[in-house]
């Protein structure tokens, strides 16, 4: 070996080591810091955006008004508002989970 490849002293034994290890030979610790082949994927930080509770449960309370004025209007009964109450409320949840206002990234 020529002086150009053995520059590199242990820090641990003091053994003479090759410019291109990265272990020592007669110790093994560490002679540079590891890198890495590939390097890791950047992780979003960001939080995930979300509705709130609270605004999930006004947008149903607003829609079952809604609902149950159109139904007692239309058929001239509180059996029917309620009823369109009900079946309103499935809808309004189908169009909340068309629209993305569940959480992200689950």
């Amino acid at each position: 070996m020529d002086s150009t490849t053995q520059n590199v002293v242990c820090t641990q034994c003091g053994a003479p080591a090759d410019t291109g290890l990265i272990f020592c030979a007669k110790c093994g610790a560490t002679l540079r810091p590891l890198v890495p082949l590939v390097t890791p994927p950047k992780l979003d930080t960001a939080p995930a955006k979300a509705t709130s509770a609270k605004a999930i449960l006004a947008i149903f309370l607003g829609c079952a008004t809604i609902d149950f004025i159109w139904g007692y209007i239309h058929e001239r009964s509180v059996a029917a508002g309620v009823v369109a109450i009900v079946l309103g409320l499935f809808g309004t949840a189908w169009y909340l989970f068309l629209f993305g206002v569940r959480k992200r990234g689950e």
